[in-house]
Order: C-alpha cells, then structure tokens, then sequence
C-alpha cells in the first residue's frame, strides 16, 4: 500500500495571476525539500492550483498534508486574497490503498489510491466545515470513520493557527529546535516556545506520531 494525497488550494482564484506562479513556485521547491526528507515522495500541480503527492511511507502522509497546508497558509499571509485561504490554505484527501503504476518521470499515478484520493477531494465541497479527508481502502467502515474523523480534527486544530503559529509548527514538524526555529525567524526562543504552546504543539505532535505508528495492514485485516 501507499499514500496518495490529492489537495487544492482554497481560494486560490482570490490571487492575482503574479500571486498564483509565486505560489507555485515556492510549493515547487517545497516538494524538492520532501524529496529528500521523506525518500520516494513526489509531487506535482495539476489544474492550476491542484496538488497530487505520491507517498511510498504511507504512515507520513498525514505530516506531509499538515506541512503543505501549513506552508500555504504562511505563504497566504503575503498576499491579498480570501479569508478562506488564509485559514484553510489547502483542502486535502489521503487516499491509502494500492497503486498499479506511480513515475515521476512519465508524470504518472494510476490505481485504487489516486482513485480514492481524488474522488473524496471532490466530495469535501459540500462539507462546509471540514476541509480534509482519509480513507483507507479495505478497512471496515467503523474504522473507516474512525480515521475520517480523527484526520479532521488534526486538520480543523491546523485551521485555527495564526500565519505566525504555522510558520513555528511548521519547522517544528520537520524537526527543527526552538533554537533552531528562533535564529531562523528573527524572534526569541520564548516567543517561538509562546507561539508553540498556544497553537497546542503537544497535541498535534502526539496525534501526528500516534498516526504513524497505526498498524494499518492490521486495520485492513
């Protein structure tokens, strides 16, 4: 099994079209980090402003969605555009399930997982107050559920950040220090650890690693 994430950003037709190739540019060298961060990950943008993830490590997809969403709404901040997309930055849906053909260079995904994640992407529209969705494929449909639900509370905590707690948890889910994180905004290591305890790092950080370490083979059986 793999991960397949399928996202679009919020909004985004409130850029100008200057604002949507900067954006585009920066979520580009993003994926350039990922690749090296978490081995066998690719990315494009498709459509625009739609985003397809290719995940090999399936247990990391769900960090990977939170860094994206994490990034656009701190990119957001720079522009003029909807409150939407300043808060929600992207939409996303993991789909875990197997894959029958995946190339970065034949720019290629095929199978149940892209199927998945792409079909309940389109489905998140009507849900007015959950922007995010993960299915996994021949799981129950408690478990199901349970999950769907679980990956919209992380997604609705992320929600709630200021520009200024996501660029903070931001480094901090890539394993930054709070040293670390200080030298690299410009701020005191207190105000890094400030913004940290309001946005509920601990919370997120537990749920992110109590993601990662579910048996899903297991949940599948």
């Amino acid at each position: 099994m793999v991960a397949i994430i399928s996202a679009d950003i919020v909004r985004s037709t409130s850029l100008g079209t200057r604002e949507q190739l900067d954006l585009r540019d920066k979520l580009r060298g993003l994926f350039e980090v990922f690749e090296t961060d978490f081995p066998g990950f690719w990315a494009r943008i498709v459509r625009g402003d739609s985003i397809e993830c290719y995940v090999p490590e399936y247990r990391y997809a769900l960090r990977i969605a939170i860094l994206i969403k994490l990034f656009v709404k701190i990119q957001a901040r720079k522009y003029d555009c909807a409150e939407q997309l300043l808060r929600h930055g992207i939409r996303f849906s993991i789909g875990v399930a197997d894959i029958d053909y995946a190339s970065k260079m034949d720019d290629m995904i095929n199978g149940p997982a892209i199927y998945i994640a792409g079909r309940n992407l389109d489905a998140i529209d009507g849900r007015s107050t959950v922007f995010t969705s993960f299915e996994l494929d021949n799981a129950s449909k408690s478990v199901s559920l349970m999950l769907d639900s679980y990956v919209a509370l992380v997604g609705n905590l992320v929600d709630s950040y200021s520009a200024k707690q996501s660029e903070v948890i931001f480094y901090k889910l890539r394993g930054y220090k709070e040293v670390e994180i200080a030298a690299k905004l410009g701020l005191s290591q207190s105000a890094v650890n400030m913004r940290s305890s309001f946005a509920q790092w601990n919370l997120l950080n537990e749920a992110i690693l109590d993601f990662e370490n579910l048996n899903f083979d297991k949940l599948c059986g």
